[in-house]
């Protein structure tokens, strides 16, 4: 159904550009809606990109463009590395937008689009879910909470061998389902911490202990800040907002194709672990937390 939507959303897209084109002074005007909450803090950051659209379940979310991430692109594997830091692994990105998408808010798969970022205030290493076990390391994306959603969170992960995680490029060592499985038995470790702090598999997990980078707590000001590697430790550099409220537009910017992003081979579909927390996240209509 969802894929018909934003099919169907796609096409009056279409039609919409058209007669906003060749407008005259007796078409009726289109209606207009501005992006209001997280939304609105990174909308004028992310929109030379890629695409904004009012999902109906989660409000405003970005989808990266695929002409700069490909139509393969996963987050926290496309366009970065793992890093290992004295609070945990953190996902440091080598896009200049990535500062954004990677360490706020949570990411969705959506069949008709693909990728979609949903905002949230709250800034972690990487909002993922871990697991590790006989020498094999997983992660997921952790998806947007939903209120009133009883069934355990899922997500799309992926694997490596524990000694590629560091790698700069992850693409080409992602394991296929049958060998990736291994780290959902039940003798998996996964860290039982709140995924925006210490996260992911101890150093020697990866089978070459590294000295971690240093990794201070970011403002605690709610200020958004742009985080990059400087030598041996992270800085957060806060980000300068727009004191100009996003425009509003009667459709997204740069109507995408559909779909966007298509999923990556190699891929499982499995419960992630998630803990009750504040952040990470708006709500819309009380119905995402």
């Amino acid at each position: 159904m969802r894929v018909a939507r934003h099919l169907a959303a796609a096409a009056t897209l279409v039609v919409v550009a058209g007669l906003d084109c060749h407008q005259t002074d007796t078409a009726a005007p289109v209606p207009r809606v501005a992006p209001a909450g997280p939304s609105a803090r990174f909308y004028g950051a992310l929109a030379p990109y890629g695409t904004w659209i009012d999902d109906a379940a989660y409000g405003w979310v970005w989808l990266p463009s695929p002409a700069i991430v490909g139509a393969d692109f996963f987050p926290y594997m496309t366009g970065g590395r793992w890093l290992y830091t004295d609070a945990g692994w953190m996902f440091d990105s080598s896009y200049s937008w990535g500062w954004a998408p990677f360490h706020y808010g949570r990411w969705a798969f959506d069949a008709g689009v693909g990728w979609m970022w949903v905002p949230g205030d709250a800034w972690g290493p990487a909002w993922v879910d871990w697991r590790w076990n006989a020498g094999y390391v997983g992660w997921a994306p952790l998806p947007p909470r939903m209120v009133g959603v009883r069934e355990e969170p899922r997500s799309h992960w992926l694997v490596v061998a524990a000694g590629d995680l560091t790698r700069p490029q992850l693409a080409g060592h992602i394991q296929p389902n049958e060998l990736g499985q291994v780290v959902f038995a039940d003798n998996a470790a996964h860290p039982a911490a709140h995924p925006g702090g210490r996260s992911g598999p101890p150093a020697d997990v990866v089978g070459r202990p590294q000295p971690p980078v240093h990794l201070p707590p970011p403002p605690q000001s709610g200020e958004l800040v742009r985080s990059h590697v400087a030598g041996d430790t992270v800085e957060h550099t806060p980000f300068v907002e727009s004191k100009q409220a996003p425009a509003a537009t009667a459709f997204p910017h740069n109507p995408p194709e559909f779909p966007l992003h298509t999923m990556r081979p190699h891929t499982t579909h499995a419960p992630v672990f998630d803990v009750p927390h504040g952040g990470g996240g708006h709500s819309r209509g009380g119905r995402r937390r």
